[in-house]
């Protein structure tokens, strides 16, 4: 199955990221697994993002037929 995964990091912790490259590599290896599932769908469910830690947040996953709107504060981009 092929999905469409929209991510958030923080610009503020990039420096962090860079400290610790293996929470990176995990976090998506992650995404291709069933690791955040239930998480995932029960925010994506509220119109929540999910918080991974470390400046990370899924804002949204869903399979790449599914047209979207996401709505930010600056913009609206329908994908």
């Amino acid at each position: 199955m092929s999905i469409r995964t929209l991510i958030e990091i923080n610009h503020d912790l990039l420096h962090e990221l860079k400290r610790n490259p293996e929470f990176v590599a995990e976090f998506i290896a992650n995404l291709g697994s069933s690791f955040y599932c239930g998480r995932l769908n029960e925010a994506n469910g509220k119109g929540q993002p999910m918080h991974v830690g470390r400046g990370i947040q899924i804002i949204l996953q869903r399979h790449h037929s599914t047209d979207v709107t996401v709505t930010t504060e600056y913009q609206t981009v329908k994908l």
